[in-house]
């Protein structure tokens, strides 16, 4: 048999002490469960990613989960995110804090309450700064719900409701939809990105097939004030790719923003009742000839764009859809 001497078993022992360890997560945030119900227990931060179970609702009791980086390395990946086929998040604050600007791919890009492969409802939150500082990295979406395919076809559709959250200093995307889900954005509160020099950033998106509807919202656009070859355009709402969808009752608004709605190669989109108004100032948007409040292209042919109002746009509508009852003032 064997033996090794003390010397050695306690050098070897003061090695292991001394090795660096694997870095653990670390989180403060504690929920008190009951049936269904995951309650946030106070103000925590997070270095990893809270996973609602299936079928919960987690509710923030107007509580904040704040993310930051963890000792080695950088957040990656959804501040909230589902773990099942359902999931509910409502009441709760979700922020991010000084994360290090490195870009990420997949799974790993940032986002504030994200749903992949999920139905439900997001419902009376605030997503504030999730972004990466004064970053050009395409992640950092407050809001995403996501199901795969992204084709355009609808073999298993998640529906998730979206409202009355407020999203606000996002780095890539308020709030977005992507893929084979069917959303309902109402009543909700989107700002700007903030990020002019940047990232072209949108406020709201609906992609590669997702659709429903995007009513009764206030949204503040964004503006690309950089040139770039091609020239890239900010948003407040971007349908790309995706089914068909309306887009009725909206309050849209910026200070130089590029495109007000821009509607590209999707289904029906109807855009209807909205007022779609644009400021500029010396100060933003002098480097392209952008500032556009409706632009369609190569969508269905039953896509219409009727009784808006468009204030303060060099061009108020470009594309075909567009209706003689708008209301357009310089």
């Amino acid at each position: 048999m064997k033996t090794i001497s003390l010397g050695i078993a306690f050098a070897i022992l003061v090695f292991a002490l001394l090795a660096p360890q694997p870095a653990k997560a670390v989180t403060t945030c504690t929920f008190t469960m009951n049936g269904t119900m995951m309650t946030l227990d106070s103000d925590c931060i997070t270095d990893e990613t809270i996973l609602v179970p299936d079928s919960y609702t987690l509710d923030g009791a107007g509580y904040t989960i704040t993310a930051t980086d963890p000792a080695l390395g950088h957040f990656t990946g959804a501040v909230v995110k589902n773990e099942g086929a359902t999931a509910h998040v409502t009441n709760l604050t979700v922020k991010a804090l000084g994360l290090a600007n490195i870009c990420d791919a997949g799974d790993n890009r940032l986002r504030g309450i994200m749903f992949e492969g999920a139905s439900g409802s997001i419902t009376h939150n605030n997503v504030e700064d999730i972004n990466q500082g004064l970053s050009g990295c395409q992640e950092g979406n407050g809001i995403e719900v996501r199901n795969a395919p992204f084709d355009g076809t609808h073999p298993e559709t998640k529906t998730v409701e979206i409202t009355h959250n407020t999203v606000l200093k996002y780095q890539k995307t308020g709030i977005v939809a992507n893929g084979d889900v069917e959303v309902s954005i109402t009543n909700n509160y989107v700002g700007s990105a903030e990020l002019p020099f940047n990232i072209a950033a949108n406020s709201i998106q609906l992609g590669f097939g997702a659709y429903g509807a995007v009513n009764n919202n206030e949204v503040v656009g964004n503006q690309w004030d950089t040139l770039s070859v091609p020239q890239w355009a900010a948003t407040a709402i971007l349908i790309y790719l995706a089914g068909d969808v309306n887009v009725n009752h909206n309050n849209i608004s910026g200070n130089g923003t590029d495109i007000g709605i821009a509607a590209y190669w999707s289904g029906t989109v109807n855009v209807m009742n909205n007022t779609i108004v644009r400021t500029i100032d010396e100060l933003v948007d002098n480097v392209d000839d952008y500032g556009i409040g409706v632009e369609f292209y190569g969508n269905s042919g039953k896509s219409k764009v009727v009784r808006n109002t468009f204030k303060g746009w060099n061009e108020a509508f470009l594309g075909a859809g567009l209706d003689k009852v708008n209301t357009v003032t310089p």
